[in-house]
């Protein structure tokens, strides 16, 4: 009886079948200008067209693919288009991240962020231009809604569907505000973005920062709402979340919180709702790549 193909096997003759489909449409598209190449270069036959061809698509596919907006009716979600497989990113990860807990050295995280950025096309690492975290391995804990402007409350804050959830629900809300004050002056000027915001807010121990006294201003700006790829090492779920507080105190034991949503989504929702997570900066400038779950692409 023939072994059983295995489950990369499968998709890498998928890929390979797809990959043939879109050169050979390429071909057929841009025949004319491929052929006044090769006729220039005929003894680089097969490099010039190679080359053609991947000028070609890098001129019209995105250079940031990898995190692409799927939306529902209350949601956004984050897919990435490169394939992303929690089997495969385990996989990777298991080679660095290290069993106890504990905080990564500079190598583990250079290796680390290699990872990510390569499974999820992002750059995605510990420090973005010499500024960083404490640490970028530790325990998350479970966090309150925040008030999102003055008046707030439970009753206006949820969605229909997030109401429902009782672990997303029972949350409650924080007495007080984030790190940077409400989310919006009033509930007149209320937006998707500062539902989002709010909806994928963790907590980081920013006060703990490499030197932040002595570059309080400085790591004030950077660390507001800034973008973190977010890692079940466990079970491979993911969340692009943003820095909207500032937290947990050094004696609980945990390293940063998240939001009910976050902890949720990150395989986090019951239990003692604590874990163990990656957290690293996405190098984001241009503000592309949206906030959410990340979930494992149907289309390889």
């Amino acid at each position: 009886m023939p072994a059983k193909k295995s489950h990369y096997e499968q998709l890498r003759k998928k890929w390979l079948k797809r990959h043939d489909e879109a050169r050979k449409n390429l071909h057929e598209k841009h025949k004319e200008a491929l052929d006044y190449v090769i006729d220039k270069f005929p003894a680089k036959d097969k490099l010039a067209s190679s080359a053609v061809g991947l000028l070609m698509l890098s001129s019209v596919v995105p250079a940031s693919t990898a995190l692409l907006p799927v939306t529902d009716a209350e949601n956004t979600h984050v897919v990435a288009a490169q394939g992303y497989n929690k089997s495969k990113l385990l996989g990777e990860l298991s080679l660095t991240v290290p069993e106890e807990m504990r905080a990564l050295t500079p190598e583990e995280e250079a290796k680390i962020g290699e990872v990510l950025s390569r499974n999820f096309n992002a750059k995605v690492s510990a420090d973005i231009n010499g500024l960083r975290l404490n640490r970028s391995y530790g325990y998350i804990g479970a966090e309150q809604h925040l008030m999102r402007y003055p008046g707030d409350t439970m009753a206006t804050h949820l969605t229909p569907s997030e109401a429902s959830n009782h672990m997303i629900y029972s949350s409650g809300m924080a007495p007080g505000r984030g790190a940077w004050g409400y989310f919006a002056k009033s509930k007149a000027e209320m937006n998707q973005t500062v539902v989002e915001r709010e909806r994928w807010y963790i907590a980081t121990q920013t006060f703990l920062a490499p030197n932040y006294k002595g570059r309080l201003s400085e790591y004030r700006d950077f660390f507001k709402y800034r973008k973190m790829l977010l890692v079940n090492t466990k079970t491979g779920q993911t969340v692009v979340c943003d820095i909207g507080d500032a937290g947990p105190a050094e004696w609980t034991g945990k390293h940063l919180g998240g939001s009910p949503e976050v902890m949720y989504h990150l395989g986090y929702g019951g239990g003692s709702r604590k874990g163990s997570v990656l957290y690293f900066f996405i190098d984001d400038p241009e503000d592309r790549i949206p906030l959410g779950p990340v979930e494992e692409s149907q289309k390889i």
